[in-house]
């Protein structure tokens, strides 16, 4: 009996131990490594056509957010008329890859910021102006935000 339990405790040691090893080492690969940042031609051109998007839209942000003033009704129309359909126009770019799904949640969300200062401009004028730039700074944010997810997804920037 004890040749057959020291065969035993060797088979364990030998086969069992090594087996166990390999699984946790490939378990942690798999929960641990970095997500794939290669992307294949369509996910290329959606980020480009989103890179223009996005300086289009942050410059648009921007220059109604400085431009805009009191008693100055038409030339704030004419600042923030570009933000009216800035949802629609990252929509059209298509869907974007898995990967880079949370940038275009941002840029939706600052988009969404925009059309909301752009309906207080329409139905309030100056009166709003305050509320106006409070959410047309917080569409830059976002955007800007959009624009930092994107790099450090792409592998492009340091993480915070």
């Amino acid at each position: 009996m004890p040749g057959y339990h020291r065969a035993r405790v060797k088979w364990i040691g030998f086969v069992i131990v090594p087996l166990l090893l390999v699984a946790f080492g490939v378990t942690v690969y798999v929960l641990t490594r970095p997500p794939d940042r290669e992307l294949d031609a369509q996910g290329r051109a959606w980020v480009a056509a989103y890179e223009e998007w996005s300086a289009t839209s942050v410059r648009d942000v921007d220059a109604a957010l400085v431009g805009m003033d009191f008693g100055k009704e038409a030339r704030n129309a004419r600042l923030i008329e570009p933000l009216r359909g800035c949802s629609a126009s990252i929509v059209r770019l298509g869907e974007p890859p898995d990967l880079l799904e949370s940038v275009e949640q941002l840029a939706l969300e600052g988009c969404g910021r925009a059309e909301h200062a752009v309906g207080l401009n329409d139905e309030f004028g100056t009166a709003s102006l305050a509320s106006i730039k409070l959410h047309l700074g917080e569409a830059e944010d976002r955007l800007s935000l959009a624009r930092r997810t994107l790099r450090i997804e792409l592998g492009d920037a340091p993480q915070p």
